[in-house]
């Protein structure tokens, strides 16, 4: 019963984790391939490798997934094909800063995507440890300098990046909405190709438009293999399950761990140092990624309570 109530928990560390790693792979990837292009390699792999095991699955349920055809269509746009690909393209043109910063925004997002879209009771409970862990990424990412934030610009790659954060919000509360319709990895194969549609077209036209040519190499195989298997499918499986069992809002804050896995890869496999920062950034991120799930379940079990579902 208790690795039960814990695995949630594993599969959002996990996720994370691997997203962090991503984070580091993907800077150095999209240096080597244009940015749309990286993200339908991404997906082309994962679609590979999953549809062997689960092809027969999505098919038995064509008739139910053509019914909430709309839905699936939302969930494939913004966080498969969606957030990836405008994340690529954003670090192009901002510093990683903003794009960070941008990206801690999320949880507020879900929080209040969650709040309009679903009718949910906003959960001010959540907001103290949103704002610590947002609080921990900027001390993480300034160095310890908070007052630079006054310093940021605003360019067309902070406003990429603020769209990413909005398609991962809005497919974290979509995700929710579908949640039990359809077996995991089934569902997660539709979107894969329903994004793949879209992205193999556009990648093409990216590839003419600039005149790219990749330069292939096994450290970039390698990489391609990492995203594509592990951020794609391992994650998005992980974090996907995790929804369904806690829901979109007491798994927000656990975005914020992801700067701080990015971080530790960065020390391992780039040679960068480690600071005190990095440990006082890490303690506000896991402190407000402590509270906020202590305050969703308290507000959680008291609604439980009220309903005599206790």
């Amino acid at each position: 019963m208790r690795m039960k109530v814990r695995l949630p928990y594993i599969l959002l560390l996990l996720a994370t984790c691997i997203w962090g790693g991503n984070f580091v792979a993907g800077k150095g990837l999209v240096a080597h391939m244009p940015p749309i292009t990286l993200a339908a390699f991404r997906w082309g792999i994962a679609f590979v490798i999953l549809a062997p095991f689960v092809g027969k699955e999505a098919w038995r349920h064509r008739r139910e997934l053509l019914v909430s055809w709309k839905m699936v269509l939302f969930l494939a746009l913004t966080g498969v094909a969606g957030f990836n690909s405008l994340t690529y393209v954003a670090v192009q043109y901002t510093g990683s800063i903003n794009a960070s910063l941008m990206n801690s925004a999320t949880p507020i997002f879900i929080v209040l995507i969650t709040w309009f879209v679903m009718k949910d009771q906003f959960a001010w409970g959540a907001l103290p440890g949103i704002l610590i862990s947002m609080l921990g990424v900027g001390w993480m990412i300034t160095q310890g300098r908070l007052m630079d934030l006054v310093h940021l610009r605003i360019n067309r790659g902070d406003l990429y990046m603020l769209a990413a954060v909005l398609c991962w919000a809005l497919y974290s509360v979509g995700m929710k909405k579908m949640s039990g319709r359809f077996p995991a990895s089934a569902f997660l194969l539709v979107q894969i190709a329903i994004a793949m549609l879209v992205l193999i077209p556009l990648s093409i036209v990216e590839l003419q438009v600039r005149d790219a040519v990749i330069g292939w190499s096994w450290p970039l195989a390698a990489g391609l293999v990492y995203v594509g298997v592990f951020a794609s499918l391992v994650a998005f499986m992980s974090w996907n399950r995790a929804i369904e069992l806690i829901g979109p809002q007491r798994c927000a804050g656990f975005l914020n761990f992801i700067p701080l896995f990015s971080a530790l890869f960065a020390i391992s496999f780039t040679g960068e140092s480690l600071h005190v920062y990095h440990f006082v950034g890490a303690a506000l991120i896991v402190a407000g990624v402590y509270v906020t799930n202590v305050a969703m379940r308290r507000r959680q079990t008291n609604a439980a309570g009220k309903l005599g579902l206790r």
